[in-house]
């Protein structure tokens, strides 16, 4: 009775995956955000959110720099916040755009020593700069 339970189990597995391999094999372009930390100082709990999807880092050293990959599904913009290792201060920062497509592009966005934020983008085209 278990193998009979089993086979019927990874026949609908099968099944249901070669019904929808087109979903499951297809990458979507994606964008990149791409966070790089010029403010002379190590940054810690750095969240970025867009399209209502939140990414961390625990930390990022000066000159250095993360990335995420992401997709939206409506028009967005950014919203970021750090801490300073050495303080506790808080730093906030607000704006650029994302867009739901069929375009993707590069974000980058530049922490600077003023407390200030320097926002760049480049398309990377529909296919994500495949």
């Amino acid at each position: 009775m278990k193998r009979l339970l089993i086979l019927v189990i990874v026949a609908l597995v099968a099944w249901y995956g070669w019904n929808h391999r087109a979903v499951l094999t297809t990458k979507t372009p994606r964008h990149q955000a791409v966070i790089k930390n010029a403010s002379g100082e190590t940054l810690t709990r750095i969240r970025l959110t867009v399209g209502g999807q939140t990414h961390v880092k625990e930390e990022l050293a000066n000159g250095e720099s993360a990335t995420f990959s992401f997709a939206v599904n409506e028009d967005s913009k950014f919203e970021l916040a750090w801490e300073y290792a050495a303080n506790p201060n808080e730093g906030r920062w607000s704006g650029g755009g994302v867009t739901k497509g069929p375009m993707v592009a590069r974000h980058q966005i530049t922490i600077r020593p003023d407390r200030g934020v320097v926002y760049e983008s480049t398309d990377l085209g529909a296919a994500g700069g495949r």
